[in-house]
């Protein structure tokens, strides 16, 4: 869903000149080893009306989803930029503070990373800010402000302040060390209570040796361990993430309606046909599409 709306934004943002603006500001911000920048898109307004419509709605579609990425990165993304964020808009203490420019500084870095782990090294970064500041920043943010998922504040701090200050807690988002259990040791939300072991046992059941077009196995899917018993939770409407899934699906059969050939529709309408339902033939078929556009 992501690949398709900034495949649409590339294909007609990126065929078109670029005109000279000397007054155009290229980067927006900068912190810790990020910088945020922004391109120019000079030919956007002489799309056509269709044009326009199908890479709003594919962007959207993308939105719809963006949550997604971020539970699956870890199981307390959500939490954690929840709590930042009704801190970042709710405290009422001083904002002018060194160790508040350092609070806004992580907060960025977690939206930018779509969660605490690092974009490239996969490794947790850590607050330059204490634990008694984050305290403090708590203290002073309306309680009514805080996720009510996450319980009490006394709660809520115990289960997001190792997770934020611990570099031992959910250290590698993915650990490729070798020698390791490389399921068990990263905080990616694709396995729950399994071994690297028993998934790779589980999908080499579904393996056929014969078959000439091999498919990715659990490229859809998230695979736990409950009562000694070893399954897949699927994403699809009516399964995993099914509310957020129903957003995308929305948004995709509005830019189907807009898509101006048939390749396009073919591969959105995949994409919806994949989306609703756990038919791994059709992931199969949308990548095809998708790159021969």
């Amino acid at each position: 869903m992501y690949m398709v709306a900034l495949g649409a934004l590339a294909a007609y943002g990126c065929s078109s000149q670029e005109k000279g603006d000397s007054d155009f500001q290229w980067q927006v911000d900068k912190f810790a080893d990020i910088k945020i920048l922004r391109y120019q898109v000079p030919d956007f307004d002489s799309l056509s009306l269709g044009q326009k419509k199908l890479v709003f709605f594919l962007s959207q579609a993308a939105l719809s989803g963006r949550d997604i990425l971020w539970d699956q990165n870890y199981k307390y993304n959500l939490a954690v930029r929840r709590t930042l964020e009704a801190i970042y808009t709710g405290y009422d203490g001083d904002r002018t503070t060194p160790n508040f420019e350092k609070f806004v500084t992580y907060l960025k870095r977690v939206w930018f990373s779509n969660g605490i782990h690092h974009h490239y090294s996969n490794e947790k970064f850590i607050p330059e800010f204490s634990k008694e500041y984050f305290a403090e920043l708590v203290a002073n943010t309306p309680e009514r402000s805080f996720p009510k998922e996450l319980g009490t504040l006394i709660e809520m701090q115990s289960l997001l302040v190792p997770i934020i200050f611990d570099p031992e807690v959910a250290r590698f988002r993915v650990n490729q060390t070798q020698g390791v259990d490389l399921v068990a040791s990263s905080a990616m939300n694709y396995y729950e209570g399994v071994t690297q072991k028993e998934a790779e046992d589980f999908y080499a059941k579904m393996v056929n040796p014969k078959d000439t077009q091999p498919i990715s196995y659990g490229l859809n899917s998230k695979l736990v361990k409950e009562n000694g018993l070893v399954f897949e939770k699927v994403w699809k409407v009516g399964g995993m993430y099914s509310a957020a899934i129903e957003k995308i699906v929305y948004w995709l059969q509005k830019a189907e309606a807009v898509a101006e050939n048939d390749i396009q529709k073919q591969t959105i309408r995949h994409l919806i046909d994949y989306l609703s339902s756990f038919t791994r033939l059709f992931m199969t078929t949308c990548l095809i599409n998708i790159f021969q556009r």
